[in-house]
């Protein structure tokens, strides 16, 4: 009998891994930057000492634990997937996630943790992952990311994308949309 292939899965981790109560703003935020900075909040790099400040502050509310976070535990003590974090963070946002991850005893069981410590925009940072990874799977919470996402990788790219809506995106249509981790978990589980 055949050994089955482990599903390779990545994580985005601010909104997914981790929960992050403020991601409903996400969209009236991205609305007025490109009001006031005329680009998308995708584009954004915070380039002074305040804002970096600010972002480092914003980024504390990533604090909860989303729900399925134990159910992903399992699955990655169990080795049923090899799961791979892919986090949009600038390097600056680093020594913060992993101390939410060793405080949750969880950073040990991912296969690696990529963050973008080149600060690239976080949408072509995870691009170039995803492809260089070959990922069966990769989990947003991001709406734009995923738009992105799904124009920009390889037509003959087998990692299929998921998304993570919040209230304010839910009525958007996607056939890979999960309320959050834990229906994920279920969905690819179940194949």
């Amino acid at each position: 009998m055949m050994k089955q292939k482990k599903l390779k899965v990545g994580f985005d981790f601010d909104g997914v891994i981790a929960y992050n109560p403020l991601r409903v703003l996400r969209k009236p935020v991205n609305m007025i930057m490109r009001v006031i900075l005329g680009k998308s909040s995708l584009e954004y790099y915070p380039q002074s000492k305040q804002s970096q400040w600010l972002w480092k502050i914003l980024h504390k509310s990533s604090f909860l634990p989303s729900p399925g976070l134990k159910d992903l535990r399992k699955l990655l003590e169990e080795d049923k997937i090899e799961g791979y974090i892919i986090t949009g963070r600038f390097a600056m946002l680093d020594e913060d996630l992993r101390r939410w991850l060793q405080q949750h005893e969880i950073e040990h069981l991912f296969k690696r943790i990529y963050v973008n410590k080149k600060n690239k925009f976080p949408y072509i940072f995870k691009e170039e992952m995803i492809n260089k990874l070959k990922l069966d799977y990769f989990l947003e919470d991001n709406w734009d990311v995923i738009k992105y996402l799904n124009r920009s990788l390889p037509k003959q790219s087998k990692t299929q994308l998921h998304w993570i809506y919040n209230i304010i995106d839910h009525f958007i249509p996607y056939k890979n949309k999960h309320p959050h981790l834990s229906s994920f978990l279920t969905t690819i589980t179940k194949k």
